[in-house]
């Protein structure tokens, strides 16, 4: 880790105030970054994350994770190309960690940073909708701005039945009868919430492009989530038999659907579904599909909200 100093003035003629900032680049996951990372309650943006990616995936990274006046930029640098850290294969929104009330992010001083630690380039993946991070780079000359993807999110109404009253004819008609069919071919259908990741992975790999996905890494960072605190997993049975699994996180009054893997043929739509009726009991006000345009979350009643890439030559 090293330091530089921001020195700014404030005041008037009367009352003039000198506030230097320090700023720090830290080159390591250490306890000095772990207490000094803000606390957020959205799983991709914590500390125990992008450490965590960075264990399984960090061989090759330079990292350059600044903190300036109470915010983090999980940044590292790889091939000549900055990016955030917390990997933008996994996070479904990777951002500029920032404090409640700050006032501003210092991107220009970054971007500085970055250039004098060898950097050519920023390529910025997953920022959100709203992020100030846009407002900045929408400011700057020859600075691509493109649609990553979306992470379509659904509004929860009071109670189920309100909910589906509020989808249009033909969707909540095929949403009754595709819950009426499901539930006459099956027999002893439970919902439970249970740890088991092993699981999740053996069901993802039943869909050909998880599996290349999943590598060995991949599937030894997936065991370590429940051990960081953050999620939570619901498990679709038959009979007793699991056929059906999701990951979600929980982050303030939202449910994230994380990943999920199936054996029998709409037993995941089924515990999508039952998933959204557990949210409306629970009072939750969003379920968040995350990354992914299918057409199911639309057919459930969800609603666009982009994530975007940030492309900038330094």
């Amino acid at each position: 880790m090293y330091y530089t100093l921001d020195s700014r003035v404030r005041g008037n003629d009367s009352s003039i105030q000198v506030i230097i900032h320090i700023m720090r680049i830290f080159t390591q996951f250490d306890d000095e970054l772990r207490s000094l990372w803000p606390e957020t309650t959205m799983p991709f943006y914590s500390f125990a994350w992008h450490k965590t990616w960075f264990d399984h995936f960090g061989a090759n990274e330079q990292l350059s994770i600044i903190e300036h006046g109470g915010y983090i930029a999980p940044l590292a640098i790889r091939e000549g190309i900055a990016h955030f850290t917390g990997g933008e294969e996994i996070a479904d929104y990777l951002d500029i960690i920032i404090q409640e009330q700050l006032d501003s992010v210092s991107w220009n001083q970054i971007l500085g940073v970055l250039h004098k630690r060898s950097a050519r380039a920023v390529r910025l993946c997953n920022i959100p909708e709203g992020s100030s991070t846009l407002t900045f780079f929408n400011t700057m000359p020859n600075t691509a701005i493109e649609k990553e993807d979306t992470t379509p999110i659904l509004t929860l109404p009071e109670n189920f039945e309100a909910y589906l009253a509020s989808l249009d004819r033909k969707k909540r008609h095929e949403v009754r009868r595709k819950m009426r069919r499901f539930e006459e071919e099956h027999q002893d259908i439970t919902l439970e919430e249970r740890t088991d990741i092993d699981l999740l992975i053996t069901l993802m790999q039943n869909d050909t492009e998880k599996q290349a996905f999943l590598t060995p890494d991949m599937k030894d960072f997936f065991r370590t989530l429940p051990t960081l605190g953050l999620t939570r997993q619901f498990v679709l049975t038959l009979n007793g038999k699991p056929v059906a699994t999701t990951l979600t996180f929980e982050v303030e009054h939202s449910l994230l659907l994380y990943n999920s893997g199936y054996t029998i043929e709409g037993s995941g739509w089924y515990l999508k579904v039952k998933l959204i009726e557990w949210a409306i009991k629970e009072r939750f006000a969003h379920v968040n599909f995350l990354q992914g345009g299918e057409r199911y979350k639309y057919d459930f009643g969800a609603k666009d909200f982009l994530v975007y890439r940030v492309s900038e030559k330094l």
